[in-house]
């Protein structure tokens, strides 16, 4: 692994994606110097107020029950394992599932990037044009629900290795 994917930054980024494909709403942010604040509505309408202090490598957890108003608050030290355990507190979906699961989006992302290349290929041999922009559109939609590790791992090498020819 790289230093970045090591980093802390990295590590919340991928959370976020995954947390909010799992059925978390994302309804506030906020940052501040090394400081970033997030608000989710999680699970039964739970309120999670999530602060993660990168310098200090800590995350401030504020669980507010919907119902009774009682607010429990936890300090973590920022780490994966943490991160998976709030994530298992905020949402009904498993890890690694989404309203689709997540190997399904993945190979969407792949069948459009590859439909998009397959018509500008066989512009090209006909000479004429055909907007892809829409097939764009939905290719990166399906992207924003994966984390930039998978992304990577669904970007087809023939594909970019053609462009790199071209």
């Amino acid at each position: 692994m790289s230093d970045h994917e090591d980093s802390p930054r990295f590590l919340v980024e991928n959370w976020i994606t995954d947390v909010k494909r799992r059925g978390a709403e994302l309804y506030a942010t906020n940052e501040g110097d090394e400081v970033q604040y997030l608000s989710f509505e999680g699970r039964d309408q739970f309120r999670f107020s999530v602060e993660v202090d990168y310098a200090v490598r800590d995350i401030t957890l504020q669980i507010t029950d919907p119902k009774s108003g009682v607010v429990d608050v936890e300090q973590l030290a920022l780490t994966a394992k943490n991160l998976e355990s709030i994530a298992r507190l905020m949402c009904s979906v498993k890890e690694g599932e989404a309203v689709v699961p997540v190997y399904l989006l993945a190979q969407l992302a792949v069948i459009c990037h590859g439909y998009q290349r397959l018509i500008q290929e066989l512009d090209k041999i006909h000479g004429i044009h055909t907007t892809t922009e829409s097939v764009s559109e939905i290719e990166a939609d399906l992207r924003r629900f994966l984390t930039p590790d998978e992304q990577k791992r669904t970007d087809n090498p023939l594909l970019t290795r053609r462009l790199k020819q071209q």
